[in-house]
């Protein structure tokens, strides 16, 4: 553990760089990322840590805990600061359009997020690319041209993951 401890204080401000990048340089969630997931890193074995830092690999260790920690719906960072901002966006847009946030529309948020829930569920198991394809296109709600133009995948391509994803999920119903 000392190890650890000692790693962490002469690494942080690399470690704080690195979060900085998995998160576009959003503040404060690049010091939230790092700090849950130096959390997700004193709860793991530490002896598995210890001969992760012996072997010189603990940077990127805690950067694969990071990317973890980001891309996850399910993940602690997800749980505790971006759940909740999803909730504070609804609010602020409707306080920016001037309408009442009523129950009902609450109710409409709340059933949006379990219905996330439930697909983030059922998508583990399948193919990481397009599970990320699907994610992106349906959470951040790109486009298939926009997805083309930013990650230069051709669109076909992504259309069938998505497609893929649709289908698979109406068989779930």
């Amino acid at each position: 553990m000392q190890k650890l401890n000692t790693y962490l204080e002469k690494s942080y401000n690399k470690l704080l760089e690195i979060s900085k990048r998995i998160t576009s340089n959003k503040y404060p969630d690049y010091e939230d990322l790092l700090h849950e997931s130096i959390i997700a890193l004193y709860n793991s074995n530490q002896n598995k840590i210890k001969d992760i830092i012996e072997k010189k690999q603990l940077t990127f260790y805690i950067v694969r805990i990071m990317m973890n920690q980001y891309q996850s719906n399910t993940s602690p960072y997800h749980k505790k600061y971006r759940r909740t901002k999803h909730k504070e966006h609804l609010k602020d847009f409707y306080i920016y359009t001037k309408e009442p946030l009523t129950k009902e529309k609450m109710q409409e948020f709340e059933d949006r997020e379990k219905r996330l829930q439930w697909i983030d569920e059922k998508l583990k198991g399948l193919s990481w690319f397009d599970v990320e394809v699907f994610r992106i296109y349906f959470r951040e709600g790109f486009s298939l041209n926009k997805m083309q133009k930013e990650t230069k995948i051709n669109r076909s391509t992504l259309g069938k993951s998505i497609r893929y994803i649709k289908n698979y999920l109406k068989s779930l119903k």
